[in-house]
């Protein structure tokens, strides 16, 4: 077992069946024709990866049945095998096989020992093998006062009103923004009753253990610091109380958000925020796709490492609007914001001020691109509410990137292969 995890942990990995490949090759290192490599990521480390932990992602080819008979299989297997077994961290392998399914997309969550990765792997029925690795909010600075970044948002330069957000009274009225994060501490008053808990993947304790989730639900759409004032807002904890979580959890969270959204008929008018990530992870990146494809405007923290945002999911993920963060002071990049082609807007990230969690009347100051996100998401929620004819997610990026052109302004000491476009909401 040490030796394939070994591989496993070192790439990252990302495995699946090349083309010309013969059927059943074993995995035997860098340079075997039987796997293709993961994708390069520059922040890959070993303690990343969860370990005996996998995400399979099943090929589009194969229906339903096929792949519930193929996933009963492996539970069967499971059962067999893992009852008592330990893994290469010393955990107890769980007999457990969470089923993923959004619109036509299908994965399974499991554990498994090399035996039962190798049955996966030579399964016609599997299209890629991804293992498991952890995530964490993209959070940077804490300060005790600043000043909210929502007046940048309604104001064409840096010289405007400072203290005055400019908005229609519409404020996202109507509209759903899914919050998949540390949970919200829905009894704030700043929520005004609009806030709830949606799902839990973390634990038993429905609120916000850390603040991370709460302060960026109040960026969405709290009554002071809100881009969106009126709109609803839904809590998807994955991340425990240090802010930490897993990409399965994130894809438990993302297939809540899908089926809540068929369930209330809320396609075309919501939204979806996640400010964390990770290595990049085609899967997560995939399901990404499937919110899209169901109506549900994707937004995304873009990273705070500093680096090229291609090399982390979900902010690579195409399907989403990632945003990157400047000071809205003086609309200089943020010395820790993520950069590259997969940025698409970028928005105040420094010294924001929203919620906190000490009480229901707490507000907290942060700096990060998880804070640079939800001004986007909020955005998104608030134009939603503000154009009846405006329900597709391409629409709502179209008119995002519109807007944020219009203005003529642009990121001061920006990578100059990335985007200049700074949020704007056109009052």
């Amino acid at each position: 077992m040490a030796q394939l995890q070994f591989l496993v942990t070192s790439l990252l990995l990302f495995l699946g069946h090349a083309a010309a490949a013969p059927r059943n090759p074993a995995p035997a290192g860098p340079d075997s024709t039987g796997f293709r490599l993961p994708v390069s990521n520059f922040n890959a480390k070993a303690e990343n990866i969860i370990p005996n932990r996998y995400i399979v992602v099943y090929k589009g080819e194969f229906n339903s049945t096929a792949i519930d008979a193929k996933e009963a299989s492996f539970a069967a297997t499971l059962k067999k095998r893992n009852l008592g077994k330990r893994g290469l961290g010393g955990h107890l392998l769980s007999t457990e096989v969470r089923s993923l399914a959004m619109n036509s997309w299908r994965a399974s969550i499991l554990d498994a020992d090399d035996d039962m990765f190798m049955e996966m792997y030579n399964s016609d029925e599997v299209a890629y093998i991804e293992a498991d690795a952890r995530v964490h909010t993209q959070v940077t600075i804490a300060q005790t006062n600043a000043p909210p970044g929502l007046a940048r948002l309604s104001h064409n330069q840096t010289d405007g009103d400072p203290n005055t957000y400019f908005y229609d009274s519409s404020a996202g009225s109507g509209i759903t923004a899914y919050i998949i994060d540390t949970g919200i501490r829905t009894s704030h008053i700043e929520f005004e009753g609009r806030a709830v808990m949606g799902a839990n993947f973390v634990n038993n304790v429905d609120t916000d253990e850390n603040g991370h989730g709460s302060h960026v639900a109040g960026t969405i759409g709290s009554a002071t610091f809100g881009v969106a004032k009126k709109c609803n807002l839904v809590g998807v904890k994955v991340l425990d109380a240090d802010g930490a979580g897993a990409n399965s959890g994130v894809l438990d969270g993302m297939q809540f958000v899908i089926n809540d959204v068929r369930q209330k008929g809320l396609g075309g008018k919501c939204v979806m925020n996640m400010s964390l990530g990770g290595g990049q992870s085609e899967a997560v990146n995939r399901a990404i796709q499937q919110l899209f494809a169901a109506g549900i405007v994707p937004v995304v923290a873009a990273g705070n490492e500093n680096q090229d945002a291609a090399n982390t999911s979900p902010a690579s993920a195409k399907a989403a609007i990632c945003v990157g963060a400047i000071d809205a002071k003086n609309d200089v990049k943020a010395s820790f914001s993520n950069f590259g082609q997969a940025v698409d807007v970028f928005a105040p990230g420094v010294d924001v001020l929203s919620v906190g969690i000490d009480s229901d009347r707490a507000t907290n100051t942060l700096s990060g691109t998880s804070m640079a996100s939800p001004h986007v998401a909020g955005l998104a929620a608030y134009l939603l509410g503000l154009e009846a004819n405006l329900n597709q997610p391409a629409q709502v990026a179209r008119l995002i990137t519109g807007l944020a052109d219009e203005t003529g302004d642009g990121v001061r000491r920006n990578d100059p292969q990335t985007t200049d476009r700074i949020a704007n909401n056109g009052s």
